[in-house]
């Protein structure tokens, strides 16, 4: 089974790095995972409803055996609603290169910005000391593990099984079956679900097709801050 499972992490990250970016935008299909990055801090009194709201990709995502959209593709919604105990928004737009796209997601996992820095910081002493990101160890919201060497490597889960791989282009979990396409994370590890370093907040839905995100706050001066990460999938 290790084998396997080998196998299939060497076998999913030759293909991503093989396959090209898009040159037209491209429709990713359901079940796609799409980790985004806020560039702004949204806050209750500088909020309302109807307002733009955009997150981009932080890395290459698959969206078929041959392409990949490129880091930095938009995601576009707008606040449907907010208030001093909950905020809700609604992605509903796929953009790059002056192209748009309808599209659908739900949330998968959040990360505020502190979680998210750790995760670009290495864990072992001896990396500190090392000038090249390219060889360091890291660790993944959620407990995964990245060990890189000359900018590519291996993501490890909790039981030091082989779950995934890293390399420039980004970070992925392998897929479960031959023919299936990795799916890109970010910073998340391969199983994160839920907020993580969101302490005053709760999901109260995850959305769907036509549903909004809506996080409930446990205090009125809430805010989710500029780098906060999310981990979004695709639904029909």
């Amino acid at each position: 089974m290790r084998c396997l499972i080998a196998f299939l992490v060497f076998s999913a990250a030759l293909s991503v790095q093989a396959a090209p970016v898009a040159k037209e935008l491209v429709s990713p299909p359901p079940g796609t995972t799409l980790p985004v990055s806020l560039h702004r801090t949204l806050k209750p009194h500088n909020l309302q409803p109807g307002q733009s709201i955009t997150v981009e990709l932080i890395q290459t995502v698959p969206v078929g055996n041959q392409v990949n959209l490129p880091r930095g593709t938009k995601l576009d919604g707008h606040v449907v609603s907010v208030n001093d105990s909950s905020v809700s928004i609604l992605f509903d737009q796929l953009r790059w290169k002056k192209k748009t796209l309808p599209i659908h997601v739900r949330l998968v996992a959040a990360a505020s910005p502190y979680e998210t820095y750790r995760t670009r910081v290495p864990l072992g002493a001896p990396d500190r000391s090392t000038s090249d990101p390219g060889d360091w160890t890291t660790r993944q919201i959620d407990g995964d593990e990245i060990y890189l060497s000359a900018g590519a490597g291996k993501v490890y889960n909790r039981y030091s099984e082989p779950v995934g791989f890293a390399d420039f282009s980004g970070v992925y979990a392998s897929p479960s079956n031959p023919g299936e396409l990795p799916r890109a994370v970010g910073p998340f590890s391969t199983t994160a679900t839920g907020l993580h370093g969101f302490r005053e907040f709760s999901i109260v839905s995850p959305g769907d097709a036509n549903t909004p995100i809506t996080l409930a706050a446990s205090k009125p001066n809430w805010q989710i801050g500029m780098g906060s990460a999310m981990l979004l999938e695709v639904v029909r």
